[in-house]
């Protein structure tokens, strides 16, 4: 037996209305962290050392941006639902787990034959 999430949607509630711009704030915030991400530069000017040449650092706060994004999509719900709805499993580069879970057709408990090596011809 499946067992399948039924939601309930009242389309004139403010709670309804509240969920859904929050869902659509978190997607925006990712799709401009994405944009940052691909705009950022690789390293960053750290200094000079004592011989005079340039100490880069890796410039990581754009990822981290991006991968807090992503985090708070897959926290919330509402946002996944719309991504599924829109059929978008990836902002920028970076794959959603949870829509792409969402997404993933279900076999009633049974493992996905085409990830599963061991199913196939004169397995049982």
């Amino acid at each position: 037996m499946t067992d399948r999430k039924i939601t309930v949607i009242d389309g004139g509630s403010a709670q309804y209305w509240r969920q859904r711009k929050e869902g659509f704030r978190l997607i925006h915030e990712a799709e401009r962290a994405a944009e940052r991400l691909a705009d950022a530069p690789m390293y960053l000017h750290g200094g000079y050392d004592e011989d005079g040449d340039v100490i880069a650092i890796e410039n990581l706060r754009s990822h981290d941006d991006m991968e807090d994004a992503i985090r708070a999509i897959e926290a919330n719900e509402t946002a996944v639902s719309i991504l599924v709805a829109q059929g978008r499993t990836r902002i920028g580069g970076c794959e959603i787990r949870a829509v792409i879970k969402a997404m993933a057709p279900d076999y009633e408990g049974i493992e996905d034959p085409e990830r599963n090596a061991l199913w196939g011809p004169g397995t049982d």
